[in-house]
């Protein structure tokens, strides 16, 4: 670490004493750092790989104790790997790296336990004993083992030889509630109440009251929601859990209503709860999913979405909060996938048409977002939204009919949408189609007819037209409304110079003038009035070519006075 306090090492050693202090999200982000400046080091690797897979992160662990068992394959990866293929019910590959681990670590009963537990849910019951019995030999005490073999025999309807598993499990541990309880769940299923309560009362358990009563604290609990009176909804869902703390809704609401308040670590441990009660579903995954972003801890929120995702493809709601991730994270495939799945489920949904269209519109060929975005005007003709991004759409790949048709749509949804008006000014100006651009403004004056500005636009394309009388008057319009305005005063002045208006142009382009001191145009014009307007010839500055000028002209007098000269001189001679 001194000779390199930077290295990937370094980072290494960083992360395992944070990992060590409890601090495992700053060992996240030091292992990280430790691959990025070199990707084959295999202890970070691995150390990654497993705390991922602490935080259920299952294939970004994969990934890591992958690459970290190639060259390192410790007992401890191997094991990891186990535990995430069998958790994704890979049962083949599960049992190859527990056995790999044992190789390494003969003596570690838990790794005997994991793989019996793979053999259980296989079916191979003589397997799992084995296991179990193996996992017993090296560590007589291993409570797990003695409940792993009373599974078995419960399943083999053996409900005696269970009984004695579960005797000596107790025995091994009598302060081990969940022992007690699975002792009373037996006893119950064999009509044995008696020792079932006392059992139950060992493991903190009160006697299972009526449903009722059970059923009355949800109801209270739920009328409390709905008030969004969070904190009372809590109290009754927790005295629901504490009549019957196996049953998963009373788990579900208490995370729904610990979420509402805000207390996101416990809710998330409720809905764990839940999931370890009944297995997981959709909605719970999704809900924890949330919760993590919320958080801003948007990769545990990823993790969550796909569970969901995975376990019921047809959960919109996951995949809905998926594409907006990658959406906003820039990952444009990813993004698309998710949306087009969401479609299948929901066909006719506008909004997600448009999501879908406004991330495909960043590809160089449109074809794909122009129809996302017209199925998006089919199901919803009246979107202003659609029709405005698609004319954008359009207009940035050059296509000036298809945009011009999607502007004029806009407008008549929204007859005085400015931006849509300027666009399609735009559009006519550069297509030099004057007659529809007049009627286009001639609406914009109609719409504000106390707008300056666009009584002054109307007449700058009068006057381009050479419509002299219409000019004037839209410019003289403009100045009843604005009288200082100086571009229609020095516009007016200019038209009244066309048509040999001068004394009018002259007031006008004083008045632009006197408007607007910086405005060029009006000083210019005014110049040239006044050379039109004087007695005095026009004097020009001397130069080569009026030089040239003159001797050509000289030169031409020259001769012509030597030719009449000849002339007469003939005469005089006849």
């Amino acid at each position: 670490m001194q000779a390199c306090p930077d290295g990937a090492a370094s980072h290494y050693v960083k992360g395992r004493r944070l990992e060590t202090a409890g601090n495992r999200d700053a060992a996240i982000n030091e292992y990280r750092e430790a691959l990025r400046i070199d990707s084959s080091f295999a202890p970070a690797s691995g150390n990654l790989g497993l705390l991922y897979l602490d935080k259920g992160m299952l294939d970004e662990a994969a990934v890591e104790l992958t690459q970290a068992v190639k060259t390192n394959p410790l007992p401890q990866y191997q094991k990891g790997l186990g535990r995430i293929f069998s958790e994704r019910k890979i049962y083949s590959l599960a049992q190859y790296h527990f056995a790999e681990a044992l190789k390494s670590a003969p003596g570690d009963y838990q790794i005997h336990i994991d793989l019996a537990k793979v053999y259980a849910r296989q079916g191979q019951l003589e397997n799992a004993e084995t296991e179990y019995k193996r996992a017993l030999f090296t560590a007589p005490a291993a409570e797990s083992a003695r409940l792993g073999l009373a599974e078995i025999e419960i399943a083999r309807n053996r409900s005696d030889k269970a009984l004695e598993e579960l005797k000596k499990a107790s025995a091994a541990n009598p302060k081990n509630k969940d022992i007690h309880k699975r002792l009373g769940e037996l006893y119950e299923r064999l009509g044995d109440k008696k020792s079932a309560d006392f059992e139950y009362l060992l493991a903190g358990i009160t006697p299972k009251p009526s449903p009722d009563l059970y059923l009355d604290y949800i109801k209270k609990g739920d009328a409390f929601m709905a008030e969004r009176r969070f904190e009372k909804a809590l109290a009754e869902y927790q005295a629901a859990i504490k009549l019957n703390p196996d049953w998963p809704e009373s788990h579900q609401k208490l995370g729904e209503a610990l979420a509402a308040s805000e207390r996101t670590d416990e809710a998330i441990a409720a809905f764990r709860e839940v999931i370890r009660l009944k297995g997981g579903s959709a909605p719970l995954y999704f809900n924890i999913g949330q919760i993590y972003e919320k958080k801003g801890l948007v990769d545990e929120a990823v993790v969550e979405y796909r569970k969901a995702a995975k376990l019921s493809p047809d959960h919109a709601e996951s995949r809905y909060r998926l594409a907006e991730i990658y959406a906003n994270r820039g990952s444009a495939n990813q993004a698309v996938e998710q949306y087009r799945e969401l479609l299948k489920l929901r066909t006719d949904d506008t909004q997600i048409y448009l999501r879908l269209a406004r991330i495909l519109s960043s590809a160089k060929d449109p074809k794909d977002a122009i129809a996302a975005y017209s199925e998006a005007i089919r199901l919803q003709p009246e979107n202003i939204d659609a029709h405005r991004e698609l004319a954008q759409l359009y207009r940035k790949h050059n296509m000036a009919d298809e945009s011009e048709k999607q502007l004029k749509e806009l407008i008549k949804l929204k007859k005085d949408d400015t931006e849509a008006r300027n666009a399609l000014t735009a559009i006519y100006v550069k297509n030099k189609n004057y007659d529809e651009l007049i009627s286009l403004l001639k609406e914009n004056v109609e719409m504000a007819p106390n707008d300056a500005n666009s009584h002054y636009k109307l007449g700058l394309v009068y006057e381009f037209k050479k419509n002299y009388e219409d000019a004037i008057a839209s410019y003289k319009a403009a100045l009843v409304i604005k009288a200082d305005h100086a571009k229609a005063l020095n516009a007016l002045g200019r038209a009244h110079m066309k048509t040999g208006n001068i004394k009018e142009a002259k007031e006008a382009l004083e008045a632009a003038k006197m408007a607007d001191p910086a405005l060029e145009e009006p000083t210019v014009l005014l110049s040239n009035i006044r050379d039109e307007l004087s007695t005095e010839p026009k004097k020009y500055k001397k130069g080569k070519k009026a030089k040239k000028g003159k001797k050509a002209k000289s030169s031409k007098k020259s001769k012509g006075k030597s030719k009449s000269k000849t002339q007469k001189k003939a005469k005089k001679q006849q």
